[in-house]
Order: structure tokens, then sequence, then C-alpha cells
């Protein structure tokens, strides 16, 4: 008979289950750990809003309804003219770059980062309605109060 299975026949089955959750959790990569624990913690916290078949609909009427739409309308009124803006910027300092490839890449780069920050702006404006279009078909949604447009 091998060290192992003697060792295994004398371990009591908790002291087992214990030993092969602490093998198979050494194993594991700290960031899955740590993933893993969050999206449980998300699933727990979100599960009592998700039963809902109008989010937000306590907020209708209120201080956070007019905050919503506020902040909606400054992301929209002011982040989409600074996004243009510094787009226009960063291909004016492209042409004006010649053959210089390190103005080049310093152009290209502000015009990489101001078209992201262009897309990010347009998600936040756009994420009611498209949480609502995919909501709307699983049985949930914002109230019609906390759809800025």
């Amino acid at each position: 008979m091998s060290n192992r299975s003697t060792l295994e026949s004398e371990a009591q089955p908790s002291e087992l289950r214990d030993r092969v959750l602490r093998t198979a959790l050494s194993r594991t990569p700290e960031k899955a750990i740590h993933l893993s624990t969050s999206l449980a913690f998300l699933l727990v916290s979100v599960g009592p809003a998700a039963a809902q078949s109008d989010l937000g609909s306590v907020w209708c009427g209120t201080g956070v309804d007019t905050g919503i739409t506020i902040a909606i309308g400054a992301i929209a009124g002011l982040g989409l003219p600074w996004t243009i803006f510094s787009i226009a910027q960063a291909g004016i300092a492209y042409e004006r770059a010649g053959g210089n490839p390190e103005k080049q890449n310093s152009a290209k780069e502000k015009l990489v980062k101001s078209a992201i920050g262009f897309g990010i702006i347009i998600l936040a404006v756009l994420s009611p309605a498209i949480i609502n279009n995919v909501g709307g078909q699983m049985g949930f949604g914002f109230a019609d109060c906390m759809n800025p447009f």
C-alpha cells in the first residue's frame, strides 16, 4: 500500500475535503478568485433590483430624476462638442506634422484618445435606450422618467 493511500484512508472526510479545497485554491489564480467573488456579490446585491419591472420608478419626480437628466444633458451638451474639437485639433496636428514621425505619432495618439472619448460619450448617452430595448424583451427596463431623451 502506498504512503498516499494510507494517509487518505486515515484522514477524516472533512479533513480530506479541506485538503482538496486548499490544493484547488492554491492552484487557482488570485485574479480569478477576486473576479468570481465580485460577480457573486454583484448577483446577490442586484437581485432585488432586477425583480422590479420598471427600474428607477421610485425616483420619478424627485431630485434624482432631475439630476440624471441634467447629468446626461451635460455629457451630451459639453462632451460631444469637446470631443469633436479634440478630433479636429488632432487632425490639424497630423496635417501640420509634415514628415516628422514623432509629431505624427503624437497626433495619432491624440486622435485615437479623442475617438475613444467620443465613443464613451455616445455610449453613455445611448445606454438607457439600449438597456430599455434589451431589458424590454426580458421583462424589465427603466421607468419613463429615467430616460433623458
